[in-house]
């Protein structure tokens, strides 16, 4: 394995590590006073703490994960490598649940109709808010657990040409399909519907502000706006992150260690991706960021 390539991840690891892990926390220190407040405004704020929290817990976990592999104590036990590799896709799962809590709330703040029957799943939705994150997080651990026994893990005989953690890996077939249905496409699908319909509706709010006065302010127009942009580049985000995995779990290309350390470095940079995405996407977020980077 070429230096120039481990040199260069650990470079990629050290920015990411430091600013990502910055970021996420600002985001979770920030948004854990609204955890126990049941608002529709404050809803957007908890799920961003949970959020926030899964990404640190990723990005923490990037760098136990790749002290591990530089000072090769997969060899030592392989049964780590198999843990590691299933909390991973376990939090990956978990964070693309929470896109599409996301991007589902976003929907339910947009739209304003007086409806009853509108205005009963609005507030069931946010009181079943939390039962929503914890559903998935369990949800994620049950579909990733058959991770452990399935995990085919190769040893490389070819030291100079074989992955860091010094095994070829290689997923079940059948939890391929099973996880890329229920813990991608499902979810996936949910939250392009819901960026969708926010989408049409906010088109539909500024159409009818041209034509006569609302009580929408120019200032509510451009929060949602903000909130549309940063779902759409988020599962933009999490779809390029999956075709990533794919990839990576290709066996022609796992046997390529140069394929290997590229997809590795694309991997190490989504939770610091994902953290500039929510900042830049709220103002208060970004106001508090770059206050701190100020200090």
């Amino acid at each position: 394995m070429e230096p120039e390539l481990r040199i260069t991840r650990l470079v990629i690891l050290a920015i990411t590590a430091v600013t990502g892990t910055f970021i996420n926390s600002i985001i979770v220190v920030l948004n854990f006073r609204f955890w126990r407040d049941v608002t529709t405004s404050n809803s957007y704020n908890r799920l961003l703490f949970v959020i926030g929290l899964t990404n640190t817990i990723l990005q923490v976990l990037f760098i136990f994960v790749t002290i591990l592999e530089t000072f090769s104590l997969y060899l030592l036990d392989e049964n780590l490598l198999l843990y590691m590799i299933t909390f991973c896709f376990t939090l990956i799962d978990v964070n693309i649940w929470n896109t599409t809590w996301l991007s589902l709330l976003c929907y339910v703040r947009l739209v304003n109709s007086s409806h009853c029957f509108y205005l009963k799943i609005k507030a069931k939705f946010f009181s079943s808010l939390p039962l929503l994150i914890v559903d998935s997080v369990l949800f994620a651990a049950a579909i990733n657990l058959p991770l452990i026994w399935t995990t085919k893990l190769h040893r490389a005989t070819n030291i100079t040409d074989s992955s860091a953690s010094g095994y070829f890996i290689t997923l079940d077939a059948y939890y391929i399909i099973f996880s890329s249905l229920f813990a991608f496409s499902v979810p996936f699908s949910m939250t392009c519907i819901s960026i969708g319909l926010s989408v049409s509706t906010l088109l539909r709010h500024i159409r009818r502000m041209e034509l006569s006065d609302s009580h929408l302010t120019t200032a509510q127009l451009q929060g949602h706006y903000r909130a549309v942009k940063t779902m759409v580049i988020r599962v933009l985000l999490d779809f390029l992150f999956f075709f990533i995995v794919v990839l990576g779990v290709s066996e022609p290309l796992i046997l390529n260690s140069t394929v290997y350390y590229v997809l590795w470095t694309a991997v190490l940079m989504y939770p610091t991706s994902q953290a500039f995405i929510l900042v830049f996407g709220n103002p208060k977020l970004k106001s508090a960021v770059c206050g701190l980077m100020k200090c």
